[in-house]
């Protein structure tokens, strides 16, 4: 296999991301079912105030909704459930002026929800259009993550509500018909009155446990950088979520090979690695984890195995890795044990074992090796290896 300079770009820097300076796609949940409190709390002042007086907390209300949804915005809080639910109020209001004031008094949980399904249903209609204008919007790829994130979220929301009070539709509709002659007052008015306040109220109930789930699971979840084609940080993915899926996204790897009298040591990679499991390859290397430096990932693999006052590190090469499952901007270096004595003392009782050059050679392309350490063998051949044959 022979060495092709312009597949490696070498570079004098140690440091390669500097995580305080780049852009991070940071997705912030926010609870949208918050935005149906408007709604919930018009149908618990129906119960108490007459319609002239329920009609003003409706005008007041449905403002509100509108200056909090507003205000929000500016602080990039997308609280798009607001905007159905105002529009609901707004039809609500209309009643008022369609002689059908009287309806107000009985059914007003019911012609609220009723009117809440049916804006929800036609913003439902617009979501690939919406999805689609926030892909073209030309916004910072931060802002757009945090439209995506909240958007995804309103119509997850959008979606249980409707399809609960659409149900309870059902259900009082079944009640009417088959129980006409047996009505009981405590079911009729809480299917009447009180179910649409206690769907609404499960729902906010449901989603700040849900929302609690995914932020403790997001903590304890370990994050990769994103990496655009210059290698500087624009975002964030979760590890188990980008690792051996597909090669869209590009990550740092940081790779260390130990030299001892001319030769490399070599040891098995794990049966769960994303490229090569079970082949040979260094025993230091992995990704690094976002917000960290090379310098700390590498201090970190290599505490494993040596102590820190061997770890006498050469950069050698940074070069771009990819294939159908991963995408890699791989630094390599090197570390050389100087004696016997040490590889013995610190990895000889390794599962592992020393590899001449001649070794390697014979076993190249026969899947002996991982994939990047058969992209990198030609260049340690003609540099460290190399500078080893001529100090020994």
């Amino acid at each position: 296999m022979n060495f092709s300079p312009a597949k490696f770009v070498i570079t004098e820097k140690h440091e390669l991301f500097q995580m305080k300076k780049e852009v991070t796609l940071k997705h912030e949940l926010s609870s949208q079912a918050t935005g149906l409190l408007p709604l919930l709390l018009l149908m618990a002042l129906s119960a108490l105030y007459p319609n002239r007086i329920s009609f003003v907390f409706t005008a007041v209300i449905c403002t509100g909704s509108l200056v909090l949804f507003s205000c929000l915005w500016r602080k990039n809080i997308f609280l798009f459930m607001l905007l159905p639910v105002a529009a609901a109020l707004a039809l609500y209001s209309v009643f008022f002026y369609s002689g059908l004031e009287s309806a107000l008094y009985t059914y007003t949980p019911l012609i609220t929800e009723w009117m809440l399904v049916v804006t929800l249903s036609l913003s439902g209609t617009f979501r690939r259009t919406v999805l689609r204008r926030i892909r073209k919007s030309g916004h910072p790829v931060r802002k757009q993550a945090q439209f995506r994130t909240a958007v995804a979220e309103y119509f997850h929301v959008a979606q249980i509500v409707q399809n609960l009070y659409t149900l309870h539709f059902f259900a009082l509709l079944f009640y009417i018909i088959l129980f006409e002659s047996h009505r009981v007052t405590g079911v009729e008015r809480f299917l009447y009155h009180q179910a649409p306040f206690v769907i609404g109220l499960l729902v906010i109930v449901y989603e700040q446990v849900r929302l609690y789930l995914v932020h403790r699971r997001l903590q304890q979840e370990k994050w990769l950088p994103v990496l655009n084609g210059k290698g500087k940080v624009i975002g964030r993915i979760a590890y188990s979520v980008s690792i051996g899926s597909s090669a869209k996204h590009c990550h740092p790897v940081v790779r260390v090979a130990v030299v001892c009298r001319g030769m490399l040591y070599l040891t098995k990679l794990a049966a769960d690695s994303p490229v090569s499991p079970g082949a040979l390859d260094y025993p230091i290397l992995g990704y690094v984890l976002f917000k960290r430096t090379l310098e700390q990932t590498i201090r970190d693999l290599a505490g494993r195995i040596m102590p820190r006052r061997l770890l006498n590190l050469h950069f050698l090469v940074r070069y771009l890795f990819q294939d159908e499952k991963v995408c890699s901007l791989v630094s390599l270096y090197a570390t050389t044990l100087k004696s016997e004595d040490e590889f013995v003392k610190y990895i000889g009782s390794a599962s592992g074992k020393l590899w001449t050059r001649k070794q390697i050679e014979e076993n190249l392309g026969k899947g002996v090796f991982s994939k990047y350490f058969e992209e990198e063998y030609p260049y340690l051949q003609n540099t460290v290896l190399l500078a080893e044959e001529y100090t020994r």
